[in-house]
């Protein structure tokens, strides 16, 4: 029997001044990688896939933006979850 796959969404902010730059968008990808659910950003409409670097960098996110994260797969939660928490954390950034 196949396991139900999960789709799970969650609105963060970008509060680090810097927004998402080279170091913060490495960090989602990496953090990404270690799921199996496949992970996506939204932006008005635009969607990047998290474990893709150009793609997440692409989306221009300064200070103040707004973003669905979208996970779905087995450990959807759990990686919707994280992305939330790294966010939360403004990247190790102020």
């Amino acid at each position: 029997m196949q396991e139900k796959s999960h789709l799970v969404e969650r609105e963060v902010w970008v509060e680090n001044r810097l927004g998402i730059h080279a170091r913060p968008a490495t960090q989602i990808l990496n953090l990404a990688r270690q799921f199996e659910a496949e992970i996506l950003l939204e932006k008005e409409g635009l969607v990047a896939n998290a474990r893709e670097l150009l793609a997440v960098l692409a989306l221009d996110c300064p200070q103040g933006t707004r973003l669905v994260v979208r996970a779905q797969g087995a450990d959807a939660r759990d990686a919707a979850h994280a992305m939330v928490q790294l966010f939360a954390r403004k990247f190790g950034e102020t």
